[in-house]
């Protein structure tokens, strides 16, 4: 055999050898774990701090479950409420609910925007972007106007139940949401 063909077999014995005798021909790799830590949820919270009071037009406590309205009465529902708002880009609203007085009145009540005092007797409308910096207790203030236009016996005996006004507060998606 020539010298030539002795070279071709003992390079492809070699071959075989490291291919298929254990040997390896793997590239090299490495990985290393990132150390990016935790990411914590914020937090929506709101609770009632204590019981909310109705008052009429003078100013007065009333309860009503047996208060008779009149054209030009206003109601107002005042709540304390324990705002927890908590998070980077948290942004929330508060909105009144239960709080339809055309159920039974029609056009003859009307339902203002809800008011927010702070503690710092700060009022912000309800509409108001709420941020974790708002956090602590508010009070929340609904009125209920029955207008004084009401003409004949509009709405006279009519009645709505407004036992189930509460309040709720909703988070505001950020701005660049992903939809999810």
């Amino acid at each position: 055999m020539n010298k030539m063909a002795k070279g071709v077999i003992t390079t492809g014995v070699g071959i075989v050898l490291l291919v298929g005798g254990g040997g390896t021909l793997a590239t090299w790799n490495q990985a290393q774990s990132a150390s990016m830590g935790k990411v914590v949820a914020g937090d929506l919270n709101l609770v009632p701090a204590s019981a909310g009071v109705w008052t009429n037009a003078s100013g007065t406590v009333v309860n009503v479950a047996n208060y008779k309205v009149v054209p030009g009465d206003t109601l107002s529902y005042s709540q304390p409420l324990n705002l927890t708002l908590a998070g980077d880009l948290m942004v929330a609203h508060l909105a009144v609910t239960g709080a339809s007085a055309a159920d039974g009145f029609g056009t003859n009540a009307t339902v203002s925007a809800t008011t927010l005092t702070k503690s710092d007797s700060k009022v912000v409308a309800a509409t108001a972007d709420l941020h974790p910096a708002d956090s602590g207790v508010v009070t929340a203030s609904t009125t209920f106007t029955f207008n004084k236009s009401t003409t004949g016996r509009d709405a006279a005996s009519a009645s709505v139940d407004l036992s189930g006004i509460g309040y709720s507060l909703v988070q505001q998606a950020p701005v660049d949401t992903n939809n999810k």
